[in-house]
């Protein structure tokens, strides 16, 4: 198992557990979920294209990764981080974040193994956008949670 393979799994997860959160798009539509992104937002091609068309969104980072010793699985660090569009003057925006953040952090919990593959370590840490105006309409926040990701046992040529 890789960290490549946590990454698809989690995002395939998290996709899930946001599934019927509602926000309204760019375009003033009402959608429910949102849609994933590995590593980052895809690049723009043309003047015209419009960042605000990848809203509401997730992307599922893998950060760092480190092992103690032979026998201990990688601890792979990853971060979802959610971006939704609000334009309504009344800063409600947050709401919306907050509620994919506090369902991924509630599910990581309940249930931290991850396609029976990959156990969440309980030190997940979340947060939310600075209060910025020049942010408007947009809304943002994040989840760190790290993973166990088994690893190849090390060959013994003399064994």
């Amino acid at each position: 198992m890789t960290a490549l393979e946590l990454q698809e799994d989690l995002a395939n997860e998290v996709s899930e557990i946001v599934k019927d959160v509602q926000t309204k798009n760019w375009q003033g539509k009402l959608v429910s979920g949102v849609t994933t992104f590995r590593q980052k937002l895809p690049e723009l091609v043309a003047d015209e294209d419009n960042p605000s068309q990848f809203f509401p969104y997730a992307i599922i980072r893998l950060e760092d990764g480190e092992t103690a010793d032979d026998n201990d699985p990688w601890t792979v660090a990853t971060s979802v981080l959610f971006g939704i569009y609000d334009a309504d003057v009344n800063n409600t925006g947050y709401k919306s974040v907050m509620e994919m953040v506090q369902r991924t952090i509630d599910h990581f919990t309940a249930t931290p193994l991850l396609n029976k593959k990959f156990r969440a370590k309980q030190e997940i840490s979340w947060a939310l956008q600075e209060a910025d105006p020049n942010t408007y309409p947009y809304s943002f926040g994040a989840v760190e949670i790290k993973f166990e990701v088994p690893k190849m046992p090390r060959k013994d040529d003399y064994a």
